[in-house]
């Protein structure tokens, strides 16, 4: 019996990663509010199938583009599960999804997580104020005493999470931060640069604050949880498919898309 059950175990495993009748498949979860690395447009399925030369319905950004390119040249059918972040993160520890992108690197997470070696994106983290806020930039002291806004379940580096003495408050979205700020209920909101600033472009905000000075950055990955079976061919998968993707000049015309015109 025993036996019977292992076999049936690995069966479930393997079947999860190639499919039924040998189609691989990757189960990939993200967030839909992180523009223009990945986000929603209009209506859009919270679970979507997409095999290879297919795209999202309703989803799209410069990090999904690199992730689905990625596996779709590796033959690759897409399961994808457009989340909050927080449940996202839930989805992969809990075995319901295989990987999670674009995840910045902490040792929090290194203790759970397999990194892939080819990043995703890159991601510079910034204080914003009010223009007239007066403070004077001298690393992370010069917050000591201030109530500063964070994206809930967002990835600020190992320094700020081992900053002392800022009350640190979380938000659920970029525009949550943005008004309490206005209604001085925030001294400052700690964002991922090009991704805020992106925000506050698309709706002629972006001269609206000032931004301390540059505080530290990120590159972004994809992750597998350690205890799945299939960690490392799922890994290779993406590491494989994005070098070919740079190898091709498919990268290039990704970048180009998102950030040249």
């Amino acid at each position: 019996m025993g036996y019977r059950i292992y076999c049936y175990t690995i069966l479930i495993l393997t079947m999860t990663t190639l499919g039924f009748g040998g189609e691989k498949t990757v189960r990939i979860a993200t967030l839909k509010d992180y523009p223009p690395f990945c986000m929603a447009v209009g209506e859009f399925e919270i679970n979507q199938t997409i095999p290879p030369g297919d795209d999202a319905v309703g989803f799209q950004g410069y990090s999904w583009d690199i992730i689905r390119q990625s596996f779709h040249k590796m033959g690759y059918t897409i399961h994808l599960s457009i989340l909050p972040w927080t449940r996202a993160m839930t989805y992969i520890q809990k075995g319901q999804t295989d990987l999670l992108f674009p995840t910045g690197n902490n040792t929090d997470r290194q203790k759970l997580f397999y990194y892939s070696k080819e990043s995703v994106n890159e991601v510079n983290f910034v204080v914003y104020v009010q223009t007239e806020n007066p403070i004077k930039w001298k690393g992370l002291e010069s917050l000591q005493g201030l109530t500063i806004g964070i994206k809930r379940g967002f990835n600020y580096g190992n320094e700020w999470k081992a900053a002392r003495g800022i009350i640190k408050y979380n938000v659920n979205t970029i525009w949550q931060g943005f008004k309490m700020l206005d209604a001085n209920r925030l001294d400052g909101f700690m964002g991922y640069e090009y991704n805020w600033d992106y925000v506050l472009k698309q709706n002629n905000l972006n001269q609206k604050y000032r931004k301390l000075p540059f505080l530290t950055g990120s590159l972004e990955y994809i992750v597998v949880l350690k205890s799945n079976p299939n960690s490392r061919a799922i890994l290779n998968a993406y590491d494989t498919g994005k070098k070919e993707l740079i190898r091709t000049g498919e990268l290039k015309h990704i970048r180009n898309k998102w950030f040249e015109n």
